[in-house]
């Protein structure tokens, strides 16, 4: 016979389980966007990507980065100084999250016309993998169900 305490554990477990994944229910991503969620998975280190959830000590929430103003978000006061410099100058888009995600250091460099200190260190060599993960950020933008 199962303890009850054993039961009850076994039910919480269970639930805890389920429930993230109806939080996500209405999320509906296809092609290159949920190729893109697979790929972001390794931003989530540093990254957060909920919508109802706030910046990581050690990088910005990116749900709502594309379209945004490099350094826009509020609740992040750990932007380096490159990222600062460029905010005025970078809009998130196909573009310059394409540069930015090829080598973040050179991107900024070139945006800021100087080699400047910043922490991003995370690369994305494959053209193909940085497309998704564009498609990826586009596709949540705005759409407090996804990821």
């Amino acid at each position: 016979m199962i303890s009850r305490k054993f039961a009850l554990g076994l039910a919480l477990a269970a639930a805890v389980t389920v429930v993230p994944g109806l939080a996500f229910a209405d999320c509906k991503l296809a092609g290159d966007a949920d190729a893109g969620k697979t790929v972001a998975n390794g931003c989530k280190s540093c990254h957060e990507f909920a919508a109802d959830k706030a910046s990581k000590a050690t990088g910005p929430n990116l749900h709502d980065v594309y379209g945004a103003k490099a350094g826009g978000r509020g609740d992040f006061a750990k932007y380096s100084e490159a990222l600062k410099a460029a905010a005025a100058k970078v809009t998130w888009d196909d573009a310059s999250i394409d540069a930015y995600l090829t080598e973040p250091k050179d991107f900024l460099a070139k945006v800021n016309g100087k080699d400047m200190k910043h922490a991003m260190f995370y690369k994305v060599a494959d053209g193909e993998k940085r497309k998704q993960v564009i498609a990826f950020l586009k596709a949540i933008k705005g759409n407090k169900d996804c990821p």
